[in-house]
């Protein structure tokens, strides 16, 4: 990974995972909804985070537990990622706002979901070119 694709990918990163942790919620109940997705921002950040910070994520490939179970390769493991994503998109929109503080929470929550979208598909770019890169030897 070169250094601009490395300081893209970061930023991206940073927008997409701690913005949203740090966010002024209008309403307590759009907060606590978007709590409910806390499991799945984690099970993306590790292999994204992996990628920002050593350029690949290799480890998952190797692993048989159920986060990674059957992900040997990028294309694997972007569709576990997008799976992960999808859920979260689902958690979101499932979403019904009773008020307009909720429904200005509802476009935060969706805003950040497709921040995270991008930045899942960004890090798989990434992973498939060093995957290509490394067996091409």
């Amino acid at each position: 990974m070169d250094k601009d694709d490395s300081s893209v990918l970061e930023n991206q990163f940073n927008t997409a995972f701690y913005v949203p942790a740090k966010f002024n919620w209008k309403s307590r109940r759009a907060l606590f909804h978007w709590i409910d997705t806390e499991h799945l921002q984690t099970y993306l950040a590790g292999p994204i985070y992996a990628i920002v910070e050593d350029g690949g994520c290799d480890y998952v490939y190797g692993r048989e537990d159920d986060y990674f179970r059957d992900v040997d390769n990028p294309v694997a493991l972007r569709n576990r990622l997008r799976q992960w994503h999808d859920q979260m998109v689902g958690i979101v929109d499932s979403f019904a706002p009773t008020s307009s503080a909720e429904t200005a929470d509802l476009v935060s929550m969706r805003r950040f979901v497709s921040e995270i979208g991008t930045v899942v598909e960004a890090a798989c770019d990434i992973e498939q070119r060093r995957w290509e890169s490394a067996n091409a030897r």
